[in-house]
């Protein structure tokens, strides 16, 4: 059963291999660099450079990827909800419905793993090539690529995968099946009060770090912007754990705008599936907010020490290049799961989209609904995730320049704007062509 669904579910699950495969390579390209670091004899300073680096971009890299993976697995299973309760009807168990699940992420990592070792070995060798370059790292120093890289970069990335599967299977299990039938054919669209905890803690923890850069952190050179970063991302996962409210916010801001377009059944959908909207815009909210968060305050930084006429030093060519790493590989992988997702989501709703041009709809008004639904996440995504940015960047800016608004040109907010809305639009409406290319009767038959 679980390698049947794993043929036959291909676009859903390629979305959570490719996952798993970019943040293998990511993950175990920077514990090559820990463990380079931990070779004996090594200088003190290139020790600490590498080592920095990697516990850095490593842990809250980690903690992004795993959000990341989570957010696919989790949408894999929630498509199969209707499936699953049938399953059970048929006389599957709970532990025989967790244990497939366990199957199929377990194949998608074995098969994940296979690519991600030589692509993180090249990530490795990049970045250290990049701290040569920079004269961060001494010439001499070689990339180590051994087993503690391995048992770092792809054990966290398992671990990841796992407790997701291990969480969606347990609610998929555990659910009556007359109730998950009703959530399949109706699109529950409330949240888990865990869920909801989860994200007001981590809004609180976000803002506790925004305002302890400003205060406490703010003459403590780097460790401020360390600690304004933790407020972008704490704030930023927490607004995305709770995106499905945030999609029924936002519709009810931009209700009468979509519907005066002609955005009826858009706005519609919205209201309907705000949870697989919510998959969309998890995504968004993360990357607007660690790009913005990440770049605007190294600018920041850069612009104080230009004002103080204070020369760059090697640390903070060190802080630059990590910051600017930070941004590079987590935004692509951010970048990675919004594509996934909305492909996935898209194509998801073949049988949907083959009952709208059975009652009269056209290709054209199809993908004009869809780009209303798109527009509206994305505006959703630019709101809020420009919000958890700023919970890091006011107080960095405050505790830099004492000026709460940074001083810094939009050019970076419109350019990552522009990234996220055409990556987007074009995975979106992409899927969509290739769906709508298939006769209705024939979508309607799956």
């Amino acid at each position: 059963m679980s390698l049947s669904n794993l043929r036959h579910r291909r676009a859903a699950y390629l979305a959570s291999f490719l996952n798993l495969f970019l943040g293998g390579a990511i993950l175990t390209g920077f514990a090559s660099l820990y463990e380079t670091g931990s070779t004996p004899g090594l200088a003190k300073a290139d020790r600490s450079a590498l080592q920095t680096m990697a516990l850095v971009i490593g842990g809250w890299g980690a903690l992004i990827i795993a959000f990341g993976t989570a957010a696919t697995l989790s949408l894999a299973v929630q498509q199969r909800e209707k499936e699953i309760a049938l399953l059970k009807a048929a006389g599957a168990l709970p532990r025989q419905i967790r244990r497939m699940i366990m199957t199929e992420t377990a194949v998608l990592l074995a098969a994940a793993a296979i690519p991600a070792v030589p692509a993180g070995m090249a990530v490795g060798h990049t970045v250290l090539a990049t701290l040569k370059s920079t004269h961060q790292v001494s010439d001499g120093v070689g990339l180590k690529f051994g087993a503690t890289t391995l048992a770092i970069g792809l054990g966290d990335i398992a671990l990841a995968a796992l407790v997701a599967a291990i969480v969606a299977g347990r609610r998929a299990a555990n659910q009556s099946t007359a109730t998950a039938l009703v959530s399949a054919a109706t699109e529950d669209t409330g949240m888990s009060r865990k869920r909801k905890i989860a994200g007001i803690v981590f809004i609180a923890l976000g803002l506790d770090a925004g305002v302890m850069s400003a205060t406490l952190m703010k003459n403590q050179g780097y460790a401020t912007m360390s600690t304004a970063g933790q407020a972008c991302i704490l704030t930023g996962i927490g607004l995305a754990l709770l995106a499905p409210a945030l999609i029924r916010a936002a519709v009810a801001v931009l209700g009468p705008l979509m519907r005066r377009g002609g955005g009826y059944l858009a706005e519609a959908e919205l209201r309907r599936h705000s949870r697989q909207a919510a998959g969309i815009l998890m995504p968004v909210i993360l990357f607007v907010a660690l790009a913005n968060g990440a770049l605007y305050q190294q600018f920041i930084q850069d612009d104080a020490n230009r004002a103080q006429h204070i020369a760059m030093s090697a640390d903070d060519k060190g802080v630059q290049t990590l910051s600017f790493l930070v941004v590079g590989m987590i935004a692509l992988f951010a970048a990675v799961v919004v594509a996934n997702i909305a492909v996935a989501t898209t194509l998801h709703r073949r049988r949907e989209f083959g009952q709208r041009r059975l009652i009269g709809d056209t290709p054209g008004e199809v993908r004009r609904s869809l780009g209303w639904e798109t527009c509206a996440i994305l505006i959703a995504g630019l709101v809020f995730g420009t919000l958890a940015a700023l919970a890091g960047v006011i107080p960095f800016s405050y505790a830099k320049t004492g000026h709460l608004m940074p001083q810094q040109s939009l050019w970076v907010f419109f350019a990552v704007a522009v990234s996220v809305t055409v990556l987007t639009l074009a995975a979106s409406l992409g899927a969509a062509r290739r769906v709508l290319n298939v006769p209705a009767l024939a979508a309607m038959g799956g």
